[in-house]
């Protein structure tokens, strides 16, 4: 049956984000407002929002999920927004907020993002260990006229940026660069800045992939005291095995790698100039017969110790006495986290695309996107935490464990995107929701608070 639907008005004010007012909480919280005022451009004409509130604008836009600079038109008939800014944000004030930056301002912001980083994480978790995957990441651009865009390796025209993350998904870094820029350049500035903020009492573990396989990252990891797991390059973890060759003892185990369990572990060392010699961890897992014949007529020098596997080498400072060589693979498989965050912050805070032809002003945007991010990564440990059972890799039982935090789409869905009604009086506004609603987001900011309230220790 077909029920008669039809239209009606009313002079009340509704708005769809009421939860914004968590945002708000936080970045009180943070004192953002304090924190940030005094580096943001100057501002040119005295009508309009003021500085801190077009930075605060943009960073609420991407909380709530907006695509493009251009959605914060929509936001103008936000009455929630519209209080929370002290006015009104066209996308064009926005951009040419953004296009006023300067290089010393964005290496302000990234400190301030990084103090941020840390302050949410302390607040979240009670964890002595601190473990930072760093990697790099392509953003594909279309047009033509953007200050630094340049072809990578992969033909990949765009931008490239450098992140690290750690094992609860917070952000320390996002560092945009030209596309053509090789993924571990200043790599080892930020681990020297990331490292040189983290409390003394905590245990300090790095990760990354083969682009950060270099000298001058395993020096500068070891002068912060941090413990390392790297991926050699090829030709590297090829020649440390050759050092080794009358010493390796390779044992069966039962690692799913390769898309194989018939996989095998070894350990050598890898003697470094001034570094002195680092374990390396070897695995590996014999090709298929097709695959060993194909090569066998190919290859003029052909070694079968060598060639008839599959190699994967990893260096570490780790000692054998606090990790075997499976538990060295196992922690360092954790960094492909790293690329979930990459694709959060990409698809969820859409920094796939930049908005403006200066690259200050989209260096800018990122980090913004970045606070937002960890907003939002803050907000999601302050949700009731899903129970789950899961399958054991190791052993094959059944486990119960509890969900550590969600992504972003989630977030809006549960707490951010709740319609209320907005009434406004001469000093203040009150935002209605219905009694369920509204009890979730008291317990929320409840948590919030209880979070600030506790004493965080920093270097």
């Amino acid at each position: 049956m077909i029920k008669n639907i039809s239209l009606t008005s009313t002079n009340k004010v509704f708005s769809a984000n009421s939860g914004i007012i968590l945002y708000e909480e936080v970045w009180n919280q943070l004192k953002l407002d304090k924190r940030l005022r005094r580096l943001l451009p100057k501002k040119l004409k005295k009508r309009g929002v003021s500085q801190i509130s077009k930075f605060k604008g943009i960073l609420f836009s991407f909380a709530l999920g907006n695509d493009c600079i251009d959605d914060l038109q929509q936001l103008r008939s936000d009455d929630i927004f519209c209080y929370l800014i002290d006015g009104e944000l066209p996308a064009r004030t926005a951009g040419d907020f953004l296009a006023n930056f300067q290089i010393r301002m964005i290496q302000k912001i990234q400190d301030i993002l990084l103090e941020m980083a840390i302050e949410l994480r302390l607040k979240s978790f009670i964890d002595p260990n601190f473990i930072l995957s760093m990697d790099s990441t392509p953003h594909k651009q279309s047009g033509k006229r953007m200050e630094n865009l340049a072809m990578n390796y992969k033909g990949i025209w765009g931008f490239d940026s450098q992140n690290a993350y750690d094992q609860y998904g917070f952000t320390y870094l996002f560092d945009l660069r030209s596309g053509n820029t090789h993924t571990s350049v200043d790599a080892e500035n930020w681990i020297y800045k990331v490292f040189s903020k983290i409390p003394k009492h905590m245990n300090r573990y790095f990760r990354a992939d083969s682009g950060y396989s270099n000298r001058a990252v395993f020096s500068s990891l070891i002068a912060a005291e941090a413990k390392f797991t790297i991926v050699l390059k090829d030709n590297i973890g090829k020649h440390v095995r050759s050092l080794n060759i009358d010493h390796l003892s390779w044992k069966k185990t039962n690692l799913i790698f390769f898309g194989s369990n018939e996989c095998e572990v070894s350990m050598g060392l890898y003697p470094i100039k001034d570094l002195g010699s680092l374990r390396v961890v070897f695995l590996r897992r014999k090709k298929d017969e097709e695959e060993i014949i194909e090569q066998m007529e190919l290859l003029e020098e052909y070694n079968p110790e060598e060639d008839d596997y599959r190699h994967y080498s990893i260096i570490t400072n780790i000692d054998s006495s606090e990790l075997d060589n499976v538990g060295i693979i196992d922690f360092y498989r954790g960094r492909a986290n790293c690329e979930n965050f990459i694709k959060e912050q990409k698809y969820n805070f859409d920094l796939l695309h930049f908005p403006c032809k200066k690259f200050e002003a989209n260096q800018a945007w990122g980090l913004i996107g970045s606070m937002a991010h960890n907003m939002t990564r803050f907000l999601s440990f302050q949700m009731e935490q899903k129970i789950k059972r899961v399958r054991d890799k190791k052993d094959g039982e059944i486990k119960t464990v509890t969900q550590r935090g969600y992504f972003a789409k989630k977030v809006r869905d549960e707490i951010i995107k709740i319609p209320c009604q907005v009434v406004r009086s001469a000093r203040s506004v009150k935002v209605k929701l219905n009694n369920q609603k509204k009890e979730v987001l008291e317990k929320i900011m409840k948590n919030i608070l209880e979070c600030f309230s506790k004493v965080t220790v920093f270097t």
